[in-house]
């Protein structure tokens, strides 16, 4: 098939990458002429600086690989001239009606970004919870903490989105990235406290820190921190049971698990994987892809839907009400109460 990919920054030619090295035919999009140039020098892949140039060329989909407040530009765009696309995360989004009703007029489909239900760890902790079975959860703390300089190396932090834009800034933009593997393991949240702001010093109008406390409809507790001015990256899981615990270290790429009853910890990893320590992650990405292309060709449905997505922009947009009211904000009364559409000015 031949794909097309708009946006040819850092997760555009890693879309460009993996369509290639799936074995498909790639166009990619951008209105930068060095991104274009560099897309085509790395992969040999043509390049265009129109939409219209990009479904003239007979793509068969597209990926949406633009900083956040590009999508629903590109979702309009690509609903009209009828072609399925894939998104990248969003940071806030329109209501999961809103999609359907534009899928239902161009009778064509289109998917969220569900990086993390792809990431191997996390089906191996979601398989371990299932045995366990329901009410064995005492609470999840799950951190983030990451530092925006080292986002884009190879530029400075205030020539790029995530640290230019306050609406679509890096603390505010992953936390419902980091929330997608928490709604797939743990299921919805039913209410949240939050708070944000700013903890550091940065050239631009940037909140750096969110720290939310957690509700889920199943009645487990739990916190998510998301922070980009920790100097010394990480990302760390703890999930506490009645008679185990597992402590996830992504930057290790490492599960462990300690049984009370031996007093024994073990590496848990997933069938396939010698060593987690030497895990690819850009693997991660490619299975990713491999789904949307077996969403696309009709051959397999893709895992994460709009409702799930808009789910996570709630999340958000209640988190950030309840830092204005100082209270807790039940999810429910908010899924009604914004558009969810970020524009670029």
């Amino acid at each position: 098939m031949r794909f097309g990919v708009i946006g040819l920054g850092s997760m555009g030619k890693r879309r460009v990458r993996d369509l290639r090295s799936l074995g498909h035919e790639v166009v990619g999009l951008d209105i930068r002429a060095d991104r274009r140039s560099a897309a085509t020098e790395m992969f040999g892949v043509r390049c265009v600086e129109r939409f219209e140039d990009l479904v003239s060329a007979g793509v068969d989909a597209v990926t949406v690989s633009t900083p956040p407040d590009q999508h629903v530009e590109y979702f309009e765009r690509c609903y009209s001239a009828r072609v399925p696309f894939f998104s990248e995360a969003n940071v806030l989004v329109p209501p999961a009606a809103w999609f359907r009703e534009r899928e239902a007029e161009s009778g064509v489909r289109s998917w969220p970004s569900a990086t993390w239900q792809f990431y191997p760890l996390f089906g191996v902790l979601r398989a371990e919870l299932e045995l366990l079975g329901p009410g064995a959860l005492n609470t999840v703390h799950y951190q983030y903490g990451g530092y925006l300089p080292f986002w884009h190396p190879w530029e400075e932090y205030d020539q790029f989105y995530a640290g230019t834009r306050k609406p679509v800034a890096a603390a505010r933009e992953m936390v419902p990235f980091e929330l997608e593997w928490m709604r797939w393991i743990f299921g919805p949240v039913r209410a949240v406290s939050g708070v944000f702001g700013r903890r550091s010093e940065w050239r631009t109008d940037i909140d750096d820190t969110y720290l939310l406390t957690l509700e889920f409809e199943s009645g487990l507790l739990a916190t998510l921190a998301s922070e980009i001015h920790q100097v010394a990256p990480f990302r760390i899981g703890r999930i506490a049971c009645r008679d185990r615990s597992f402590t996830l270290d992504m930057s290790a790429h490492e599960l462990r698990r300690y049984e009370l009853a031996t007093d024994t910890w073990k590496i848990l990893k997933s069938p396939g994987l010698r060593s987690l320590g030497s895990f690819d992650f850009e693997q991660t990405y490619l299975a990713e892809m491999r789904a949307f292309v077996q969403a696309v060709a009709g051959e397999k449905e893709f895992p994460k839907t709009w409702s799930d997505e808009r789910h996570l922009s709630d999340v958000l947009y209640a988190a950030e009400e309840s830092h204005r009211r100082r209270a807790w904000v039940d999810v429910a009364e908010i899924e009604n109460a914004y558009e969810g559409i970020l524009r670029f000015p």
